[in-house]
């Protein structure tokens, strides 16, 4: 008995700890108009991987050596090894329309817990009766669009039935964009002006600031933060771990940070054995 009840103690705990581990694959589905844009993110090592897309498939973008196999109604992505793995592609095929209705259908072919994210076209509604599933752990808006998360998915398909809502009220539209006409064309009025007086005025020891500064007034605190790091470094390079160490971010938001300033072409990841050195790109 002592035996049994141990063991189920151990087992009981290993399903609460397996609850509470989250998701190391990002998951974003954009919708403009009747396509797709798909983002698949892996956070950690990757081995064996096989996903399938779209036949319909365009712009696919890997940042890894891939192989593509051809199928009868689709294609499969083979990967045998990568870090910090990124997927995207385009497809039509995830859009169904029925009058006036909406229908985003997309099927889970990675067969592991994700974080998902849905972003709906502007102007576009959840019906009231509508199919919303399974159902979504929040939902939000950027002021343009709505956006659906699920933490830990890892079901067949995500369902999502959506309309857009009616222009009812055109006249207040056509006024409002008679107003931005005038308000446009006094802009260049003004700027007409402006550039007149230019012409007339001589500038000297016109200064201009430092690529470095004009790069970093349009990066996030974080960016910002590996940037000052690998400033600072000898030669303008750091080991990651040292980064993780220096900024106090998580290894995942390390990972994140790095990849968008690599794709930025801001800085440049070496890889050495099991980890990366990490190399500033500018001065």
């Amino acid at each position: 008995m002592k035996k049994l009840f141990v063991f189920l103690t151990f087992a009981l705990l290993f399903i609460i700890l397996a609850g509470t581990i989250s998701a190391t694959i990002e998951t974003d589905y954009y919708i403009y108009e009747k396509k797709v844009l798909v983002r698949h993110s892996f956070e950690e090592k990757v081995s064996d991987l096989e996903l399938r897309i779209p036949s319909d498939y365009s712009a696919l973008q890997i940042n890894s050596g891939y192989n593509l196999e051809k199928s009868a109604n689709y294609y499969l992505i083979k990967i045998n090894s990568a870090d910090n793995l990124s997927i995207s592609y385009i497809t039509q095929s995830m859009i169904d329309k029925s009058e006036n209705q909406y229908f985003f259908v997309a099927r889970n072919y990675l067969d592991k817990p994700q974080n998902v994210k849905l972003v709906l076209p502007e102007s576009a509604v959840l019906l009231e009766e509508g199919i919303v599933s399974p159902e979504p752990d929040e939902i939000s808006s950027d002021g343009r669009s709505i956006i659906l998360k699920w933490e830990n998915y890892n079901e067949k398909q995500i369902v999502v039935d959506y309309e857009f809502l009616k222009n009812r009220n055109f006249i207040y539209y056509l006024i409002f964009g008679f107003l931005i006409l005038i308000f446009l064309a006094c802009i260049l009025f003004e700027r007409k002006k402006h550039k007149e007086k230019l012409k007339k005025v001589k500038i000297k020891n016109k200064k201009t600031k430092p690529k470095s500064e004009v790069i970093e007034e349009h990066l996030m605190e974080s960016e910002k933060a590996i940037i000052n790091e690998l400033k600072k470094a000898e030669k303008t390079q750091l080991w990651q771990k040292q980064l993780q160490t220096n900024t106090g971010f998580s290894k995942a938001k390390l990972s994140r940070v790095i990849r968008n300033l690599e794709i930025r072409n801001l800085i440049q990841k070496i890889p050495l054995g099991n980890t990366n050195k990490i190399k500033l790109k500018f001065k």
